[in-house]
């Protein structure tokens, strides 16, 4: 089922930073909505570090662990270090690269190819 990704947050306000969007703990229902448990992609590691780029929006579940997320200097003036956690949904944008650190042993179910995924801004009238 693949998710409905101009409803991916809504009605809740997620966190953005630099284009990464998080809403931590998100209802059961919007679990559900999302169809997260019929992602094809589930994903685990143990604690190590690496970098990333992402040739595609993401958007993910993490189920444990935690990860440290640093978005490389191109994309940004100063350094940012996002802590992702069981219970996180995450968007991450198509061309972003980062360093990856988990900290914690991580599960987490993914879904790529979610190039529709937008930021809505409020129109002005």
């Amino acid at each position: 089922m693949e998710p409905n990704c101009d409803s991916v947050f809504a009605p809740a306000i997620p966190t953005d930073i630099h284009g990464v969007k998080i809403l931590k703990q998100p209802s059961e229902a919007k679990l559900v909505e999302l169809g997260v448990a019929s992602w094809p992609i589930r994903w685990e590691s143990i604690p190590c570090k690496f970098p990333w780029t992402f040739k595609k929006t993401e958007m993910m579940y993490f189920l444990e662990g935690k990860v440290k997320v640093t978005i490389d200097k191109q994309h940004k003036e100063e350094e940012v270090a996002l802590e992702l956690m069981a219970g996180d949904l995450v968007v991450i944008p198509k061309g972003l690269t980062v360093v990856v650190d988990v900290t914690e042993a991580v599960k987490k179910h993914y879904y790529r190819d979610l190039e529709t995924v937008k930021s809505k801004s409020p129109s002005k009238a």
